[in-house]
C-alpha cells in the first residue's frame, strides 16, 4: 500500500489571510511515527483563526486538525499498527514530562504541539503523526471518525462539567460543536436540553438530534427562558464565544447549578459577574480547553451512535476548496454550511 509518489497536494497558509494549494514533498514516517493517507479532515473555526494569524500561528502552515484516514507507512519502532489500518488522530502532541503533563493535563503541555496548529496537519493528501496519537476506528466510516477530535473536545467538557442525572440543561449555540454538545449532554444524563440559536434551520436540526425545546435568538429570549424555568437551569452552557451570552449565564443558572464556558471568545474580551451571586447561589463556573486523551470516549459515542454526526455534514470539498469553507458566508454555494469536510481524493 506504500505510495510511490514523491509529492503531495496540500493547503498552506503562507501569511495572514493568504492560503495557497501547493505541491509539497511527501513526508516520511520517522521512528515512532505513522503516515496517514488522509480521507477526511473537518474544517473548524480554529482554522479560520490561524488563517488570520491568530493563536500565535507560525507560518507557513498546513492547517487541519480533525483528521481521519488510512495508515500508509509505519515508522521504525512502531507496534500495534499496520499499513491499511483506518485511524482517527488526536492532534495534541505533548512531551509527557513537564509540570502539566505530569498532572494529566496534556493539552496544557509546556512544550505543546498540535497537528494542524503548530505542525503540518490534515488539509493535505498525507500527514505524519506520532503513533501514540492514532486510534484505530474499525468499521466506523472515516467521515464519521473525522469527528473524533471535536467530539473529544466536547467529551473533555463533559468530564469537566460532570452533569448530574436528570439535569435540565440550557445550551446557547447550534453550530456543529453545539450540536455535538447537545447530544453529549443527553448521553451523559441530562433529562432535557433547551437550545437557543439565531438560525431556524439549525434549531430544526437540534430538534432532530434530541433537543426538547428550541428558541430563536431575539430580544425576548432571556425573559422567555426565565418563564420556561423560573428556578433556572441546572446546567447552562454555551458554544458561541459571545460575551453577551456568557454575561447572562449566571442569571439563568439554578442555585447549585453549573455553567460551562465552551466557546472561544476573543482573548481581550471580558464579562462582569457578581461574586456575591456566584457565592450566594452556589454556582460552579467550568472552563474547558481542547481535548485531553478523550478521543477513545468520542469514538465510543460515535460507534454506539449515542452521538450522530452524519446530518451535520453539509459540504465535502477538495483541498482546493478550503478557501470556500473558511469564507463560507461569502460563497453562495456554501449557504447553510454546518460541518465541512475536506477530502483530498475529490478533484
Amino acid at each position: 500500500m506504500l505510495t510511490t509518489t514523491k509529492t503531495m497536494r496540500a493547503a498552506v497558509i503562507t501569511a495572514p489571510g493568504q492560503l495557497e494549494t501547493r505541491e509539497l514533498p511527501l513526508p516520511e514516517a520517522g521512528p515512532g511515527q505513522v503516515r496517514i493517507k488522509v480521507v477526511a479532515t473537518g474544517v473548524c473555526g480554529t482554522d479560520l483563526h490561524l488563517l488570520r494569524g491568530h493563536f500565535h500561528a507560525v507560518l507557513p502552515l498546513v492547517p487541519g486538525h480533525e483528521i481521519a484516514g488510512i495508515i500508509d507507512q509505519v515508522g521504525p519502532g512502531v507496534r500495534g499498527f499496520k499499513e491499511g489500518d483506518p485511524v482517527a488522530l488526536d492532534p495534541v502532541v505533548s512531551c509527557g514530562s513537564c509540570h502539566y503533563c505530569q498532572k494529566g493535563l496534556r493539552q496544557h503541555c509546556e512544550h505543546y504541539q498540535a497537528l494542524g496548529v503548530t505542525t503540518a496537519g490534515g488539509f493535505a493528501e498525507y500527514v505524519v503523526a506520532p503513533a501514540t496519537n492514532a486510534y484505530t476506528v474499525g468499521p466506523l466510516p472515516l467521515e464519521v471518525a473525522a469527528f473524533a477530535e471535536p467530539l473529544g473536545c466536547v467529551a473533555w467538557g463533559i468530564l469537566r462539567l460532570r452533569p448530574e442525572p436528570a439535569s435540565k440543561a440550557l445550551l446557547f449555540g447550534a453550530g456543529p460543536i453545539g450540536l455535538l454538545l447537545l447530544q453529549a449532554l443527553l448521553a451523559s444524563g441530562a433529562s432535557s436540553v433547551t437550545v437557543v440559536d439565531p438560525i431556524s434551520e439549525r434549531l430544526e436540526l437540534a430538534r432532530s438530534l434530541g433537543a426538547n425545546r428550541t428558541l430563536q435568538t431575539s430580544p425576548e429570549v432571556i425573559p422567555q427562558l426565565r418563564d420556561l424555568e423560573p428556578y433556572g437551569f441546572d446546567i447552562v452552557s454555551e458554544a458561541t464565544g459571545r460575551t453577551e451570552v456568557v454575561q447572562e449565564m449566571p442569571n439563568l443558572t439554578a442555585r447549585g447549578g453549573k455553567m460551562l464556558i465552551f466557546g472561544v471568545s476573543p482573548e481581550e474580551a471580558s464579562v462582569s459577574f457578581s461574586p456575591y451571586q456566584i457565592y450566594h447561589h452556589d454556582l460552579t463556573v467550568v472552563g474547558s480547553f481542547s481535548l485531553n486523551a478523550t478521543v477513545p470516549m468520542a469514538l465510543e459515542w460515535l460507534s454506539s451512535k449515542r452521538v450522530q454526526v452524519e446530518s451535520l455534514i453539509t459540504h465535502r470539498l477538495p483541498i482546493e476548496g478550503l478557501h470556500q469553507a473558511l469564507d463560507y458566508k461569502n460563497h453562495p454555494g456554501m449557504a447553510g454550511a454546518q460541518k465541512v469536510l475536506i477530502k483530498p481524493d475529490l478533484l
